[in-house]
């Protein structure tokens, strides 16, 4: 044993294992002070999760379209306390997809990350995404305006919409492109329209089947201008009488001096409506009588211009007849040297066929009636000649005959 501990080669293994030992020793002891690392920071690892984090793409923008692409991400850190709190407080870290190298299609591609502590362990959630690329696609649309004819007041319509511009570009995935079936402008509004509509509104566009399509459109608004109106139309007014007059009263005539009115409403609903009957009750109507009558609105007319006419009523009271016969003619006007024979009637009466208000024919006697025969200027002869009556004024008569003949003749001398 003593020879081979005095062994040169024994000596030089020991002092070489010490110096390895030495050295290992050194470099933890120095090495733990450098980086920090106690017991203590291992108790201080943490955990953060770093939400809404924006997702950068890298791709040819000019020529290409990606679609899928989320916007952001959630990023989940894990590492020493202050390594995780510096990432989290200052965010100077990029989440990004590289599709430089990718080629047009579908696929699944990693979100990547950089600008971040090699201290810190990285999770993104989600870590993989399913993008499309495909080329990139403008072409030129005309737009539709659109809304809910609901929303007109009753009695007005809309004309054809106006869109400016006519026209916008759309640009986006050749497939979406191609899917695109209608090109709309919504105009939105609240309460009941009864003025014309001008609004911007926004640009959508949809599939055959309605499904909103995630395309580009320039510009996305348009200004659209839905004239709204109240067509009208002139009617005539027909007057209706109800009721029964007084039994004295005669109604002679109901007129009115606005013969016709103009009507409001949407036009098939004009086209039913060819005239407006209003009803006037003549049941105490004793006189010349002028009202006003309402005029009621047909279904579906919103106004009506004017809404009320002046309806005149003529009235008499009624009258009756009497005839009063045998009434002598009686003349007048002969001359003195002229006698008068009258021929027709022989005999030298007639008859009137008197008419008035019953109260005062009851009162007209026969004589207060004077048949004249007026034989002024008239020489001897034949002569046909008027009668004249003189009468009360407030009845009216007609003679059974308004002409008499007679003959004059010169008295003989005595």
């Amino acid at each position: 044993m003593d020879k081979f501990m005095e062994n040169p080669w024994f000596i030089r293994i020991i002092s070489m294992l010490l110096a390895v030992l030495l050295f290992v020793t050194a470099n933890d002891y120095f090495g733990s002070k450098k980086s920090g690392t106690t017991p203590n920071d291992m108790e201080n690892a943490n955990t953060e999760t770093i939400t809404n984090v924006p997702v950068e793409v890298y791709y040819d923008s000019e020529n290409l379209v990606v679609s899928g692409i989320p916007q952001t991400v959630d990023v989940k850190i894990e590492g020493q306390k202050r390594f995780v709190e510096a990432a989290k407080r200052q965010r100077d870290f990029t989440v990004y997809i590289d599709l430089s190298d990718e080629e047009i299609g579908k696929q699944r591609v990693p979100i990547l990350y950089k600008d971040i502590s090699e201290k810190l362990k990285v999770t993104i959630e989600p870590s993989y995404v399913d993008i499309s690329l495909q080329e990139k696609v403008t072409k030129e649309f005309g737009v539709e305006a659109e809304f809910n004819r609901s929303i007109l007041a009753e009695g007005f319509e809309a004309e054809r919409p106006e869109v400016e511009p006519k026209t916008v570009k759309i640009t986006g995935p050749k497939d979406a492109i191609e899917r695109i079936s209608y090109v709309k402008a919504t105009i939105d509004a609240s309460g009941l329209i009864s003025d014309t509509i001008k609004q911007n509104a926004k640009v959508t566009v949809l599939d055959r089947e309605l499904n909103k399509l995630d395309v580009l459109v320039e510009p996305e608004s348009v200004l659209v201008t839905i004239p709204v109106t109240n067509p009208r139309k002139n009617v005539p007014i027909k007057i209706n009488t109800t009721g029964t007059p007084p039994d004295d009263i005669n109604i002679k005539t109901v007129s009115t001096v606005t013969p016709e009115v103009m009507i409001f409403g949407r036009t098939e609903i004009l086209q039913s409506v060819d005239e407006l009957e209003v009803t006037v009750d003549v049941s105490d109507i004793h006189e010349d009588t002028e009202i006003e009558v309402p005029i009621k609105y047909p279904l579906g007319v919103n106004k009506i211009t004017p809404d009320k006419i002046k309806v005149k009523i003529l009235a008499e009271k009624k009258l009756e007849e009497k005839t009063l016969k045998d009434i002598k003619i009686e003349n007048k006007g002969l001359s003195s040297d002229l006698e008068m024979e009258l021929l027709s009637p022989a005999n030298g009466t007639v008859s009137l066929k008197v008419t008035g208000e019953k109260n005062k024919l009851e009162k007209a006697e026969d004589s207060e009636f004077h048949v004249l025969l007026n034989l002024e200027g008239l020489k001897a002869g034949e002569h046909e000649v008027d009668l004249v009556v003189d009468g009360p004024k407030d009845v009216q008569w007609e003679l059974s005959t308004k002409k008499v003949k007679i003959r004059l003749t010169e008295k003989e001398n005595v």
